[in-house]
Parts: C-alpha cells; sequence; structure tokens
C-alpha cells in the first residue's frame, strides 16, 4: 500500500526542467506530475512539444492554463478488463474520482504496472502516475487516457488527501497560470474557448463531496457526474482581458 506522504511527495521530488546536461550529452529529464482532476484532464485533448526533438516531451495543455506531460491521479476502480488479444493482453482500468472518470491502458510495454493492475479487485482506491496521451475515435471524438508508470493500492485516506490537495493545485493554476504559464494558457483558452475558471467550481464540488461523506465508490453514473459539472461550469465566468502573447508550439 502506498502512504499518503510518500504519494504527495513524491511528485515533488521529481525534476521540472525538460532538460539537463550529462557527460556532455542532454538528455529528457522527468517532468513534475500534476495533481489533476478526471473533469479536467478527460477536456486536456490538445497536445504539443516544445522542440523537434523526437525525444522532447509530449504535453497537454490543461485547460486551466498549464502543461502536463505527467500526472498523479487516484479514485475508486470501478472495472478492469482485458480488451488485447490471445496472445497479449492490454488492460484496460476505469477509475472514479468525485469529477468524472479516468481511463488506464497498460500493455507489455508498461510490464510492472501491469502485473500490479492484474491483481486489483474492484472496487479499491488506486494511486496512479502516468504520462496522458491523446487518441482520435472513429468519429473524430479526441479522448484522454493515461499511460501509467507507477500505480499502488491506496486507503480511503490517502484518496482524500489527494483530493484536498489537487483541489488546492486547480484553485493554484485557475488563479495564477496566466500570469505563471502565460503562453500556455492562452494557448488553452484558444483551444478550449474558456478560460478554465470553472474548474474552481469542480474544485469545490469535489470538496464538498467529501464534506457530503462521499466515498467516490463509483456510484454515481456518467450521466450524474455530467449534469454536476454542467451546473459548475454554469457558475464559472470568463475572465475578459488582453490575452499574453503565444509563444511557438508544435502540434504534437
Amino acid at each position: 500500500m502506498m502512504h499518503t506522504r510518500a504519494v504527495l511527495e513524491a511528485t515533488e521530488n521529481m525534476a521540472t526542467s525538460d532538460s539537463q546536461s550529462q557527460q556532455g550529452t542532454t538528455v529528457p529529464d522527468r517532468e513534475v506530475a500534476k495533481h489533476v482532476f478526471a473533469a479536467e484532464l478527460n477536456e486536456a485533448t490538445y497536445s504539443f512539444k516544445t522542440s523537434q526533438d523526437e525525444r522532447a516531451p509530449v504535453y497537454v495543455a490543461l485547460p486551466t492554463g498549464e502543461r502536463a506531460n505527467r500526472v498523479c491521479v487516484m479514485g475508486t476502480v470501478t472495472d478492469v478488463e482485458d480488451v488485447g488479444t490471445d496472445d497479449q493482453e492490454y488492460l484496460r482500468v476505469r477509475i472514479v474520482d468525485p469529477t468524472g472518470t479516468f481511463w488506464v491502458y497498460a500493455g507489455q510495454y508498461q510490464h510492472e504496472a501491469l502485473k500490479r493492475l492484474k491483481k486489483i479487485q474492484p472496487p479499491e482506491f488506486l494511486a496512479v502516475i502516468g504520462k496522458p496521451r491523446t487518441y482520435k475515435t472513429d468519429d473524430g471524438t479526441i479522448n484522454v487516457s493515461l499511460v501509467p508508470e507507477d500505480v499502488g493500492i491506496v486507503d480511503l485516506r490517502t484518496r482524500d488527501s489527494w483530493v484536498f490537495e489537487t483541489a488546492r493545485r486547480t484553485l493554484e493554476r485557475v488563479g495564477s497560470a496566466r500570469e505563471t504559464s502565460p503562453k500556455v494558457a492562452a494557448l488553452a483558452r484558444e483551444q478550449y474557448g474558456h478560460d478554465g475558471s470553472y474548474f474552481a467550481h469542480v474544485a469545490a464540488l469535489a470538496l464538498q463531496n467529501l464534506l457530503d461523506g462521499d466515498e467516490s465508490s463509483g456510484s454515481d453514473d456518467e450521466e450524474t457526474i455530467e449534469e454536476r459539472l454542467e451546473e459548475a461550469e454554469a457558475k464559472g465566468d470568463d475572465v475578459d482581458g488582453k490575452e499574453p502573447e503565444q509563444e511557438t508550439l508544435i502540434e504534437d
């Protein structure tokens, strides 16, 4: 079982720069894993790079105005299904947090995560650190899934701590991203048609669920979650103002 302190602090100890010099060679550095609710991650459908280098990290533009190459999520596992072939396992895991659903996919290249996910017995609380990936469906819809780097079962207290911390980080991004990462914030607003301020209400909704004693058991169906998020979005005002100058970003 992953401990609260280890889960919440591990992501802070990752390097934040895109690359570092080592023995005269530039190599990619690990990005900090952002705490993101499902509602926001599922809307982060625009991916890009900041370099033509084939090893350059791929980011998604979060609607709240920052980029994310890695994320830290937690929730209740409600389903684990092998969607692979007879010769090759490929697990699809559905994880529910207070705002929506994460979809995690693990195959042969995520060997350690795959072994752990095969042992999951829903419903269990699970922490996942992984990379968001966008993909287009047959009807042209762009969806977001997670490729896991590390997974582990957590307890209710740890899950609740993650909800509080993710709400705090979400509110920070809403309040400061246009100053701390203006170019990505401008890009996100251009791509999604809003400034992400309504995610402050999503964060408040998640916190209210904890106060109401919701254990994120997955009892809310997707239609109910969607209705609640629409109510939260309706309360959010799109803040007008001069958009900062946008840097050159390379669409993935």
